[in-house]
């Protein structure tokens, strides 16, 4: 048996036994807590504490744990991501570390690297462990999209993910990192995922995991190229009978889905930005809050609430109050005896009627910068700002009164959340964990309320939604992969497995499906190909998809106007393009040859007809005009006969070459003028034309996409290891810039730099001190070259080889950079790297050999 198929065979041996998990109180398993609203039922907590420890300080414990996560506690064992080998920077990576919750001392820790990513060393450790007390198991997403689930006790690894290189998970200079949700059989994560075929665009994308196995079930995101990553956490809760997953998102709105299959039930925008606030749930009421533009009003920052019975977009349905003004944009909400408590970005703590949303009396100053959630527990509420302040607070009847202050100890930061246990409070700082709590006292612990039964709709047996499992495959040619097809009612909840003789399956691409439900593909097939994979039970169907990626060899050369379809995060920022063609262009008029990239961008990404003009926020006339360096002064067309004018000669070269159909121009009415009359501004339409790259394909980084335009991408399985990438690479050189062009192997980076003119070897880029090898290397602009990096592992080191030389010169005999990373990554996919913000990239004549 495949090891797919192992791993498919325990998908349906443990589907019968979807079950709630329900979490003992003296858990917290989760960053919002034991229900999801930041309180304990716990009692006989300290009033008080002084961090500086001793006698009658109520510091029970003290360890040097530094850490921005908020501890997850579960069988008496506090569990957080660090900084792993903080104190030597050659060797720092990220670690889940295991701790006795009663002495403090560790019991186990599981360090991995960081590669690949953006994220600075400070801010490793953002997300929070997630605890699943019905298996024991741990589930950790660290900063560079490294998923893993671990046994709790052991600290073991049971599965992992490489999510950016198997899904397209974006990880960033913000550091921002989603946290894993466990309910019944599932995890569920999210983030921007740039991915393949139609999830090549950015999104918020949620995809969940079997989480005895990490087998995908389902996988779906919120509106296309979101402006920010989020960190939000989803919160559980039933709303009128349903069981509904509740977050924030990346694209500005608060969204409620169906955890169990993906279905979206609501949406609601809000924020011109994303929204990292976690929403907090009380009967179905959604409260939550941003700190950016509303999309309504220039108003920055709201509080809202909503209701969640409503259903599509509720945006102006849904709202039952909106206060803007409230810079609530990190710590959640929390409603304590019918207040509703909000602790916003500059540390205020504002209390508000639930009903209305109206202030209940003056709000109470809590230093300066305010990021961890608030913990309410024992009558008493828990602050610490991220500034190193602290504040216990007694609720009033219009607010909270201050009742103890104190500071951390010098340097130390509050970013995690504190959480309670047995007793104990437990404070993760930069630079301790601290566990508070009254030696003497009694553990006493209350109940806290439960959350409501679902219920079954009037159709409970009736199907409503397909779902197949595993819904993204990974294969070599020659593989099968056993499908699942499970049916669930309307209401999100799991009927039964569809039995094989009840299906008719279809596949678009490579492969086959038999009478079984197993998808398979023939060795034969030994090339990149995607197929897209749909079931219909009776009038409903389920779709899944899988990359068919062949063993290595393999070359690519663009010629057919295509770039793989397989490849993550590779279309969108890179488009093919007629290199001959656009030299040719290039050579006889500068405007026609940038038109050419630009019109080919919005066609390949978008659509064959385009209209450009600024009628709407997105400004599509000026983005135009700043790709081509013509939005400002005197430069920038101004009426449409001046548009005219200027783009005459370029719009008819291209639609000699047929690269155009037509191109049109027409005006659109903007602001009135002080005469009354409305001002004509330029609109163009442009029409795609018939030409295909018919001369030598090339694929184009693109520096139109934004956010996009200096971006990773991965070619093939992350388990690849011991292999040869060489491209042939060329640049323009703009403004007297150059680009930055890379290859990715082995998580690994070999980037020729375009402003400091070197070769460089690095896995972490703000990390350059954990490993990284640089040597001189001149090169420049509007010249073909050949880039070649080598990678392989042995005995747990990486050593690393690259060279670059003039295309059709003959190969340099040695490597002209070198380097061992002695704390090697040891497989990794194949992929590119480059920074095209100041100008283009392009590469052709892509191959992977085996060493």
């Amino acid at each position: 048996m495949t090891k797919k198929a192992a791993l498919f065979c325990v998908v349906t041996c443990s589907l019968f036994a979807l079950t709630t998990s329900v979490n003992a109180e003296e858990n917290w398993p989760y960053w919002r807590g034991p229900d999801f609203t930041n309180q304990s039922a716990e009692k006989n907590l300290p009033a008080e504490w002084d961090p500086k420890g001793g006698e009658g300080s109520n510091v029970i414990w003290a360890k040097p744990y530094s850490t921005r996560s908020t501890p997850t506690l579960m069988n008496s064992k506090l569990y957080i991501l660090m900084k792993s080998n903080a104190e030597d920077e050659s060797k720092t990576g990220e670690k889940v570390v295991c701790i006795d919750a009663k002495t403090g001392d560790q019991i186990w820790e599981y360090a991995f690297n960081v590669y690949l990513s953006d994220v600075p060393v400070e801010r490793v450790g953002w997300s929070s462990v997630t605890c699943d007390p019905a298996s024991g198991n741990v589930y950790a997403l660290g900063v560079c999209g490294y998923f893993c689930c671990l046994n709790g006790e052991t600290g073991e690894k049971v599965w992992d993910h490489s999510m950016h290189e198997e899904y397209g998970l974006l990880s960033t200079y913000g550091g921002r990192t989603n946290f894993p949700l466990v309910y019944e059989n599932n995890v569920i994560i999210s983030s921007i995922v740039i991915g393949w075929g139609d999830m090549a665009k950015p999104a918020h994308r949620f995809i969940c995991f079997d989480k005895t196995n990490g087998v995908p079930i389902w996988f779906t995101g919120t509106t296309l190229l979101p402006f920010d990553t989020t960190y939000s956490a989803p919160v559980l809760a039933v709303i009128d009978g349903e069981l509904q997953m509740i977050f924030s998102s990346g694209d500005g709105g608060v969204h409620g889905f169906q955890p169990r299959t993906g279905k979206e039930l609501w949406k609601y925008m809000v924020s011109g930005r994303g929204i990292n606030t976690s929403p907090l749930v009380v009967g179905d009421r959604v409260y939550c809050g941003h700190a950016e533009e509303n999309r309504d009003t220039t108003d920055m920052g709201a509080i809202f609430c909503l209701d969640a019975t409503k259903r599509g977009d509720i945006t102006k349905t849904g709202e039952v109050w909106r206060k803007t003004g409230y810079y609530n944009g990190r710590s959640s909400p929390t409603m304590i005896d019918g207040r509703l408590y909000v602790a916003d970005d500059r540390a205020k703590l504002h209390c508000l009627d639930p009903e209305t949303g109206e202030a209940l009396g003056k709000p109470a100053r809590l230093g300066t910068m305010m990021r961890a959630n608030l913990l309410v527990a024992d009558g008493k509420i828990y602050a610490h700002e991220a500034n190193g302040r602290g504040y216990i607070l007694e609720p009033t009847s219009d607010g909270a009164k201050i009742i103890h202050k104190f500071r951390f100890q010098k340097g130390e930061a509050a970013h995690g959340s504190p959480i309670a246990s047995n007793g104990r409070i437990y404070i993760p700082t930069t630079g301790n964990m601290y566990c508070i709590g009254l030696a003497d006292a009694e553990v006493e612990i209350g109940k806290l309320p439960e959350m409501p039964a679902e219920t079954a709709p009037a159709d409970a047996d009736t199907p409503s939604q397909v779902v197949i499992a595993p819904v993204e495959t990974l294969l070599y040619p020659g593989d099968s992969q056993r499908l699942q097809v499970r049916l669930y009612n309307s209401k999100g909840q799991f009927i039964r497995l569809a039995k094989p003789e009840e299906l008719e399956f279809s596949v678009d691409g490579p492969g086959m499906i038999n009478d079984e439900g197993t998808y398979s593909t023939t060795k034969a097939e030994n090339n990149h190909a995607a197929a897209n994979i749909t079931v219909k039970f009776g009038e409903l169907t389920g779709s899944a998809r899988s990359r068919i990626v062949p063993a290595l060899p393999w070359s690519v050369d663009f010629d057919n106007g295509e770039i793989p379809v397989t490849w993550v995060g590779a279309r969108y920022r890179h488009i093919p393009l007629d290199f001959e063609l656009l030299t040719k262009l290039k050579k006889d008029d500068q405007l026609a040859s940038d038109l050419y990239i630009y019109f080919m961008t919005e066609f390949t990404n978008f659509s064959p007809k385009r209209v450009f003009d600024d009628s709407s926020p997105r400004q599509r006339w000026t983005g135009l005009l700043s790709f081509l360096g013509l939005s400002e002064g005197a430069e920038r067309p101004k009426t449409v006969e001046e548009a005219k004018t200027k783009f005459a000669a370029a719009l008819k070269k291209l639609t000699d070459e047929k690269v155009l159909a037509a191109a049109e121009w027409s005006t659109w009415d903007g602001v009135v003028s002080e005469g009354g009359e409305a001002l004509k501004y330029p609109r163009l339409t442009v029409t795609r034309g018939e030409r295909k790259i018919d001369g030598n394909g090339v694929m184009c980084k693109i520096r139109t996409i934004p956010k996009g335009a200096r971006s990773q991408g991965w070619m093939g399985h992350p388990e690849f290891h011991d292999y040869t990438i060489q491209t042939d690479v060329f640049a323009f050189e703009r403004d007297g810039k150059r680009p930055d062009i890379g290859l990715v192997g082995q998580r690994y980076t070999l980037d020729m730099m375009g402003a400091s003119n070197q070769l460089q070897i690095r896995t972490w880029t703000p990390q350059l001190n954990r490993f990284s090898v640089k040597v001189p290397f001149e090169w420049e602009a509007n010249k073909w070259y050949t880039m070649k990096f080598q990678t392989a592992a042995e005995d747990g080191k990486a050593i690393l080889k690259g060279k670059v030389w003039i295309k059709g010169e003959k190969e340099p005999a040695e490597w002209q950079i070198t380097g061992t990373d002695e704390i090697g990554n040891e497989i990794g996919s194949p992929g590119l790297f480059g920074n095209a913000k100041d100008s283009e990239i392009f590469y052709d004549n892509l191959t992977v050999t085996r060493n």
